[in-house]
């Protein structure tokens, strides 16, 4: 996607092509040098908004993280059963990861720093959407934080294995999602 002489570049321009360099090529394609080629321009015009391929790397983990929360908000958006909002999370969480595996692998790979500025939008809004989704339960602070590390670990585990090709018998993998996001539910509900 050559860009039109004379065009300002901007970090978003940079980003969105790494995204798409991303996806089509996976984290190889997560490069300066790749990313100049996907804009049509020399990498020095990289380097005056990026300091590397780390900074790059970091700009996209940022973005990814919008995106999916973005989803997340959206797909259980006036949802008011708590099970059910529970549940179209989790679904969501998945189809995330199915849609984007490139970006997510990098997102998930990446770890939030509480400290960090420029996480920090982000982190208030992963609070907030985990409020939200257990927020019918009745926790209290520490549990809504094991809750929400159970669903994590669990769903991102699930993912992982499924990716892998790790579940080998015939059962289907979607009866046992759904047998998994059950549980999840009914475990999170006798706290």
């Amino acid at each position: 996607m050559p860009r039109p002489k004379g065009q300002t570049l901007t970090q978003r321009d940079i980003v969105e092509a790494a995204i798409a360099c991303l996806h089509k090529e996976g984290e190889s394609g997560l490069g300066v040098n790749r990313v100049a080629r996907e804009l049509g321009i020399q990498a020095p015009s990289i380097y005056n908004h990026f300091s590397g391929n780390e900074a790059l790397r970091r700009a996209v983990v940022l973005e990814g993280w919008r995106r999916f929360l973005d989803v997340y908000f959206q797909n259980t958006e006036g949802i008011e059963d708590k099970k059910e909002l529970l549940k179209t999370a989790a679904y969501t969480y998945r189809s995330c990861a199915r849609e984007s595996p490139a970006l997510y692998r990098v997102v998930t790979n990446h770890p939030l720093q509480l400290e960090d500025p420029e996480f920090a939008p982000i982190i208030e809004r992963l609070i907030a959407f985990y409020a939200k989704v257990f927020g019918g339960f009745a926790l209290s602070q520490d549990e809504m934080i094991h809750a929400a590390r159970m669903f994590n670990s669990t769903l991102h585990g699930f993912v992982l294995a499924d990716k892998a090709g790790l579940f080998l018998f015939s059962q289907s993998v979607d009866d046992s999602f759904e047998w998994i996001v059950e549980t999840l539910i009914n475990a999170i509900e006798r706290k």
